[in-house]
């Protein structure tokens, strides 16, 4: 008796999307939205028994009028199309806070692990047949620190399989370093019980961390921000005669990307400037071929002599319309902020002045990691990892990239700056 399913995780419904002008706020938050609703729909023409969201299905406290709208049609799709929603709530949708999405009464199809001890439900088919258990624990609370994995329990019957939902950060995962350590486990917590899979959630970024079990992040359902960039969608997971297959769906209709450009040095007037960037940015997105609309992180870096043009903000503005225009993008921000002189710092070091003292004086602090942790305040704006060390250090060491052409830049009179 097999069993077909969807997988997602960090849906973050509600995101406020504060430091966005209200046209694009509107339009992140429509994106969300219309990501969960692809889900429901491939869930429904796929035959699914179940919806398996592994945690913060909701990304604060609040909760709209309109999302809550919004959930319970697409549930009650699901209900009316016999498919189970099986939900764990994470960090950001805890049960045990006076979260509003904790108090809502969801429709007789939802079941939601809510707390940190795991429970294992068997999902059955309309005759009653027991064609899955499901296992999941969920966070009380917005800190959870315990390793809620290894309380797992193990299989009681091999002829059943056994799926185990959790929101957690598993040791080792690609983009476990910019997660918090919620519910930290090792791989090995989750290989040790006998489980067909584990729908996992809280990593942003898509990975299949095993194939036997297959245990899976699908990453968030869409990219909130530059940092979240690639397809974004779910797991559409079989289990059937001990086989299990699973493929990954884009749900998102857009796609987040993140590109420098620091070949510069060519770039005279507005027009070679232009140029420059919309042949780069041409050849990075026929390279990765991504579906839906496209929103663009552009930083662009090194050497130019339009230096000074491009600290105008009135400058980058023109910029930015000009290329989103040219190349059909939803979205283009453009960063300047390690656009350089075109001069060369290494003629004045070592040199008997200020300026060669200051350039290495740079130097030293760069490549002395006691000095730079020395310097640093206790509180560093922008760095949040407080017992990363070496991040920290790396951090500081590109907070100095470039200076020492700022230094150039402001000491020296450079006649075509």
């Amino acid at each position: 008796m097999g069993i077909k399913f969807l997988h997602m995780a960090d849906v973050h419904l509600d995101t406020a999307f504060r430091n966005r002008d209200p046209e694009m706020r509107h339009f992140l938050r429509d994106t969300v939205r219309s990501s969960f609703k692809a889900g429901i729909d491939l869930a429904i023409s796929n035959d699914c028994d179940a919806l398996l969201i592994a945690g913060d299905f909701f990304d604060n406290e609040t909760l709209s009028f309109a999302t809550e709208k919004f959930i319970f049609n697409e549930i009650n799709r699901l209900n009316e199309a016999d498919i189970k929603v099986y939900y764990a709530t994470g960090n950001h949708d805890p049960s045990g806070v006076a979260y509003r999405a904790a108090n809502m009464k969801w429709p007789s199809n939802v079941y939601i692990f809510g707390r940190s001890q795991p429970e294992a439900v068997p999902l059955t088919d309309s005759k009653g047949n027991t064609k899955a258990i499901i296992v999941g624990a969920g966070h009380e609370g917005t800190r959870e620190s315990e390793n809620l994995a290894r309380l797992f329990p193990n299989i009681e019957y091999d002829d059943i399989p056994y799926i185990g939902l959790l929101h957690a950060l598993v040791t080792g995962s690609s983009g476990d370093t910019e997660h918090e350590r919620y519910a930290p486990c090792v791989l090995e917590d989750l290989e040790s019980k006998g489980y067909k899979y584990w729908a996992l959630g809280h990593i942003h970024t898509r990975g299949i961390l095993s194939r036997d079990p297959y245990i899976i992040y699908p990453g968030n359902l869409t990219g909130r921000n530059p940092r979240e960039t690639g397809t974004k969608g779910a797991y559409l997971v079989e289990i059937d005669d001990n086989e299990t297959t699973v493929d990954f769906y884009p749900l998102s209709p857009i796609c987040w990307v993140n590109m420098t450009e620091g070949n510069l040095g060519e770039a005279g007037d507005f027009d070679s400037l232009h140029r420059i960037l919309a042949e780069s940015i041409k050849v990075k997105l026929e390279r990765e071929n991504l579906p839906g609309d496209i929103l663009l992180r552009l930083n662009i870096e090194g050497p130019c002599h339009l230096y000074k043009e491009l600290k105008e903000e009135e400058n980058i503005e023109t910029l930015v319309e000009e290329l989103v225009l040219d190349l059909n993008l939803r979205y283009l921000e453009i960063k300047a902020d390690n656009i350089i002189p075109p001069l060369d710092p290494d003629k004045y070091r070592g040199e008997p002045h200020i300026l060669g003292t200051l350039l290495s004086m740079l130097d030293i602090a760069t490549d002395d990691e006691e000095i730079l942790l020395g310097l640093s305040p206790e509180r560093l704006a922008g760095f949040y990892k407080k017992d990363d060390e070496k991040g920290k250090v790396n951090y500081l060491q590109s907070l100095l990239k470039g200076l020492d052409y700022e230094a150039v830049a402001r000491m020296v009179e450079v006649d075509d700056l």
